[in-house]
């Protein structure tokens, strides 16, 4: 049985995440299509792949916005302390998701990782 994950952002928002042992070979499919469509650039192709990654995984929350799988827009008008509290809370999907972008002592000292690393 799944259970969805509710997390409080800095701003005292709440979140409910979807169960990560829920991600399926399609939402994988469906990350890399975003990703493709987005852009060329690697800061770019990053960025899509956390907000879609985000888009699939909010089930519901307390802000006065839809949901960003109902409306992704949603996301732009988060405060970035909120963001950036949501990236953090989906990494372990995202490493579940694409075990080859994991934290790697190659990533890791690779400025132009698709992934964040501390060079950036």
């Amino acid at each position: 049985m799944s259970e969805a994950k509710k997390i409080t952002l800095p701003s005292g928002a709440t979140v409910t995440l979807r169960d990560g042992n829920t991600i399926r070979y399609k939402d994988r499919k469906m990350l890399y299509k975003t990703v493709d469509q987005e852009t060329d650039s690697e800061l770019g192709k990053a960025l899509a792949m956390t907000e879609t990654l985000i888009q699939m995984l909010v089930v519901e929350w307390s802000f006065d916005l839809p949901i960003p799988m109902i409306k992704k827009d949603s996301l732009e008008e988060l405060s970035i302390a909120d963001f950036d509290a949501l990236v953090e809370k989906t990494k372990e999907i995202q490493k579940a998701l694409f075990p080859s972008l994991s934290d790697t002592p190659e990533n890791e000292a690779n400025p132009k990782a698709i992934i964040a690393n501390s060079n950036g």
